[in-house]
């Protein structure tokens, strides 16, 4: 049959999901921890050949989804004016964040991320957290693509999380997490991909082509990215101190 006439419950195809997405995951963990690639370019090498496997897979069609139930997880329940989105965002954030919270998870994650060394001294794997960190991330990403179909009622490969990339970087950046690893913030993460939504917003209220808003969040990156360089960072911070001893001399005098 083609891929457009396959039936099957909508969780079915959601937990089949979950599991590719959980297998992409742990083979991009793979490249990371076992192989030592770097965790930008491992990740864009699926990011690159996942459409074409889609399309591979789905014959170079786009199947549609037959079932209204299935869009009120893109769109709205009947009676709630609140997107059904915004509530899956707020259970995935709280599941995460307990588990990071009342877990050892959180503290390994980190631990690995400043000091892989220093964990493996003390005991810990870091490659099997490693492993395990981007399982999880591959999880979100199935989550993530539920949402996105559920709005286009199609498996539409070649448009889902088009340029998302950005968006990604500029969240955790905006967040005020280091982009070489180690601490991370969940909640100011949470709140820099709102920053990031309110930013794609206003561009379209300028009248901004869908097309260039790539160029507007690639200088965000690139000024955010210089002013969390240690160099920089170190030259602001010297900056500072001489300025702290002018500003006291002249409020003294």
């Amino acid at each position: 049959k083609s891929p457009a006439e396959l039936q099957a419950p909508v969780i079915v195809a959601f937990l089949i999901a979950c599991v590719v997405s959980m297998i992409f995951g742990a083979f991009n963990g793979s490249l990371v921890a076992f192989f030592r690639i770097q965790p930008m370019v491992a990740t864009l090498i699926l990011f690159t050949a996942g459409r074409s496997i889609a399309a591979w897979i789905n014959n170079n069609e786009l199947p549609i989804v037959n079932d209204v139930s299935f869009t009120y997880y893109g769109g709205y329940l009947p009676g709630i004016p609140v997107p059904t989105p915004f509530f899956i965002a707020i259970i995935c954030f709280i599941v995460t964040w307990a588990l990071l919270k009342f877990t050892n998870l959180g503290l390994y994650v980190q631990s690995v991320g400043i000091n892989e060394k220093t964990s493996r001294l003390n005991g810990l794997n870091p490659e099997l957290i490693k492993l395990l960190t981007y399982v999880l991330l591959g999880l979100c990403v199935a989550v993530a693509g539920f949402i996105k179909v559920s709005r286009l009622s199609t498996i539409n490969y070649s448009v889902i999380a088009k340029d998302i990339e950005m968006d990604a970087i500029l969240a955790v950046a905006l967040g005020g997490n280091a982009l070489s690893g180690g601490k991370f913030n969940m909640s100011a993460s949470v709140l820099g991909a709102y920053v990031i939504q309110f930013l794609t917003t206003t561009l379209y209220k300028f009248n901004v082509q869908s097309d260039a808003l790539s160029a507007y969040k690639a200088v965000v990156v690139i000024i955010l990215v210089v002013l969390s360089a240690p160099v920089v960072r170190e030259k602001l911070s010297a900056l500072l101190k001489k300025l702290r001893p002018a500003k006291q001399a002249q409020q003294s005098a």
